[in-house]
């Protein structure tokens, strides 16, 4: 679970260092694209994964809901000012 986190930790990392000096007016925009479509392809995943009756349904779900708050973490702390952002990230 731990690893899971912080690959997706450090793909919305990159992503914040990417963004702005490719599209510097709209990254924020896309952004949103790149973690709305992260949330939909975990879901997606968890449909797949799901179908047959799984011995650790309960632990799977609790992951999924982590990796769902982070990514929707990453996007306020995107639209905070940057003061903002720093601090919560010292949380």
């Amino acid at each position: 679970m731990v690893k899971g986190e912080e690959q997706a930790r450090q793909h919305f990392r990159e992503l914040k260092d990417i963004l702005p000096k490719l599209s510097p007016r709209w990254w924020k925009k896309d952004f949103k694209h790149h973690v709305d479509k992260f949330i939909g392809d975990l879901l997606i995943q968890k449909e797949m994964v799901t179908e047959p009756p799984c011995k650790n349904e309960e632990e799977e779900l609790h992951e999924l809901r982590r990796l769902v708050a982070g990514a929707d973490r990453e996007w306020e702390l995107v639209q905070q000012p940057k003061h903002a952002a720093m601090c919560a990230m010292m949380d």
